[in-house]
């Protein structure tokens, strides 16, 4: 099983996006050869649940391409204060290790955007 293969999550009520902790943090997201939207939520945050059918067909749409993940931040502080999450949800785009785009609050359009971006001839 791989890092970002972790099966359902009660959390996120979501199978098949996978909640990465501080431990697996630089090794799934910064360390990956993909592009990979980052999802930070809370559990108690109804938002949160809002942009989910985004995540889920970024998933779909760019399985092979873009990997997507979540972050819970009350489980995992130490990366919301790191990469100065300060509400939620808020979604980052990383290619080749660094930021290169944050929607905060709920942005679907935007969200969904972040892979042809990514992906784009003239991208990071």
């Amino acid at each position: 099983m791989s890092t970002l293969d972790s099966g359902p999550d009660a959390r996120t009520g979501d199978p098949s996006i996978p909640i990465v902790s501080d431990d697996q943090f630089d090794e799934v997201v910064l360390g990956a050869s993909r592009p990979i939207v980052v999802d930070f939520f809370a559990t108690w945050c109804g938002p949160c649940q809002w942009i989910l059918p985004t995540l889920e067909t970024i998933r779909d749409e760019y399985s092979d391409r873009v990997g997507v993940v979540k972050v819970d931040v009350d489980a995992a502080p130490r990366l919301a204060a790191r990469f100065r999450i300060a509400s939620v949800p808020t979604v980052v785009l990383f290619v080749g290790g660094e930021e290169v785009e944050r929607s905060i609050g709920v942005e679907p359009d935007r969200v969904k955007g972040m892979p042809a971006r990514a992906l784009a001839p003239d991208s990071p």
